[in-house]
């Protein structure tokens, strides 16, 4: 946190800071959180992120969540034409490939028919593994 006075301070995956186990040192951990933010209000900007049903699992740690992280902003899941973009993308940038034409609308079929019920779940990261996973079939 210190690192992050007078700028931003971005936590993914933030609910993974509320043990479900009652873990002390994830109290400790909000607790400090809370300190931090509440001692230097105009000088730290503190995003937490996460899937939505878990974020509400970590904002009802501690009374304090809420209070001090008020504003919230909801983003929808990709769709499998966003998904296929998105793994265009990658295949572009990190692996160095083009895809053919017809292929991202392909894909986005691809992805609605076997991979629908896991956008909730990864959804941008699942472009990428399956851009990344295409790529190691593609090397074989």
């Amino acid at each position: 946190v210190r690192d992050a006075r007078g700028g931003c301070l971005f936590i993914d995956e933030a609910y993974a800071l509320a043990d479900r186990g009652g873990d002390k040192f994830s109290g400790e951990v909000i607790r400090t959180l809370l300190t931090e933010v509440e001692n230097h209000r105009t000088g730290l900007l503190v995003v937490l992120a996460g899937y939505a049903d878990k974020m509400d699992t970590l904002m009802d740690a501690d009374p304090g969540l809420r209070r001090r992280f008020s504003l919230e902003l909801r983003l929808e899941d990709y769709s499998p034409e966003e998904l296929a973009e998105i793994c265009e993308f990658a295949a572009a940038d990190r692996l160095h490939l083009t895809f053919a034409p017809g292929l991202r609308a392909a894909l986005a079929q691809h992805i609605r028919r076997r991979h629908g019920h896991e956008i909730g779940q990864h959804n941008g990261g699942l472009a990428v593994t399956l851009a990344e996973r295409a790529f190691r079939r593609l090397a074989m």
